[in-house]
């Protein structure tokens, strides 16, 4: 009961790292980061960013990078990337709802990212050259929820005080 109690009251003198009094940032300006980043995750989902148009890129780069590298392996490097990519995206996405408007609020953080996911993955269906795959957004899911958690323990680490200062000898 005391950590919730030192969460709700801001931080305490052993340094609590998140204090919910500071989430609040009312209005449209505490969304502008996530739903640009939004914005840059549909782009993303275009024809653009497709599987081969990306392939011309980071094949090549693979083959420089190790060029005795089997067409296989440049093949599950490159999907590797990709599925990096949708875990990044994602826990990006919730990072800014987290750091903004949900501030307090990390499980609606984390499901407004799974959410945004499956219509993501909606929106490929109708993109030449994208398919959809529930399999993504269980990728989109679990980079939200990892950023979640990560933030979530780094707020009951002890902070260092550097405003103390060591007496001399």
């Amino acid at each position: 009961m005391r950590r919730k109690a030192r969460l709700q009251d801001g931080p305490s003198d052993k340094g609590v790292a998140y204090d919910r009094k500071a989430c609040s940032r009312p209005g449209l300006r505490a969304w502008v980061p996530a739903i640009l980043w939004a914005g840059f995750i549909f782009t993303m989902s275009t024809t653009y960013f497709s599987a081969a148009n990306t392939g011309r890129i980071i094949e090549p780069i693979v083959r420089w990078l190790w060029p005795s590298v089997s067409a296989p392996t440049v093949g599950l490097i490159h999907a590797a990337i990709r599925k990096l990519a949708h875990f990044s995206e994602y826990a990006v996405f919730c990072l800014l709802l987290l750091a903004g408007p949900l501030c307090s609020k990390p499980v609606i953080a984390v499901l407004l990212c799974g959410g945004y996911g499956l219509s993501d993955e909606f929106h490929q269906m109708f993109v030449p050259g994208r398919t959809p795959a529930l399999h993504d957004v269980a990728i989109d899911l679990s980079g939200a929820a990892f950023i979640a958690l990560v933030r979530a323990s780094v707020a009951y680490l002890p902070r260092f005080d550097f405003s103390r200062t060591r007496p001399s000898a």
